[in-house]
């Protein structure tokens, strides 16, 4: 029994002794873990490219000459071809505009439609501008009760040039704007060869067959040709937009 108390407080004190180690080991490895330095060893990355001892160029360094020396030819033969075309095109339209425009100059129906249609502006111009002119008298009619005379016309003659001062400043920034907004749905919907083509043909229409158009549908030939490109614009803006709703663009 003796001996048996004796094996059993040996076993305990060698479990003892290994626990100790163990729990120094585990605070060595945990104060390493906290107070270790990070180096950081420089490694060469291969090259997949290497240089063979025989020869002064790589097999890459040829490919990519060849490669460079067949894109320089594409790019040459694409700007050769990007040129003449651009020339065709831009023969052509000036080849349609030259006989459009000359065809219109002789054409007597579409100049007396334009002559109508601008003398219709300046007329409305004329009456709204008198309007404009009266209203000013009117309401500067309220200096004739001061009864010093020149403080009267000179107050008659501010109010009337504040009044037809600002419609004209009104009148100007709302045509900009218009213009702006008109230019700026043309070169985001219509800046492209299509736009040109339907101003060249619908004016060849308006102006070769305005003799026919007349005789079917009574209206100026110019209201005509804007109210088209009107439709047109339109229709471009509404299609633009289904496109891009529906993520075609």
């Amino acid at each position: 029994m003796q001996s048996e108390k004796e094996k059993t407080h040996t076993v305990q004190a060698m479990i003892e002794e290994c626990r100790d180690k163990q729990r120094q080991a585990e605070q060595e490895r945990d104060y390493a873990l906290s107070h270790q330095k990070k180096v950081e060893i420089p490694v060469e990355k291969p090259v997949l490219y290497q240089k063979c001892g025989n020869c002064k160029q790589t097999a890459y360094l040829k490919a990519k000459e060849k490669y460079d020396m067949q894109r320089e030819k594409l790019a040459g033969r694409y700007k050769t071809k990007t040129a003449m075309y651009e020339a065709l095109m831009f023969l052509l339209i000036w080849y349609s505009v030259s006989t459009t425009l000359f065809q219109m100059i002789r054409s007597k129906i579409f100049i007396s439609d334009c002559v109508v249609f601008f003398d219709t502006i300046a007329t409305f111009t004329q009456t709204i501008a008198g309007w404009v002119v009266l209203a000013g008298k009117n309401v500067a009619q309220i200096s004739d009760g001061i009864s010093n005379p020149v403080v009267a016309g000179i107050i008659n003659w501010l109010i009337r040039i504040l009044i037809c001062g600002g419609c004209l400043v009104g009148v100007g920034i709302l045509l900009a704007f218009i213009e702006i907004k008109i230019a700026g749905l043309y070169k985001k919907y219509c800046w492209d060869m299509i736009t040109i083509m339907v101003i060249l043909v619908s004016m060849a229409i308006s102006i070769y067959f305005g003799d026919w158009i007349k005789e079917v549908l009574p209206i100026n030939l110019l209201f005509l040709l804007l109210f088209v490109q009107l439709v047109y614009v339109g229709i471009r803006w509404y299609v633009k937009g289904w496109r891009e709703n529906r993520g075609y663009v």
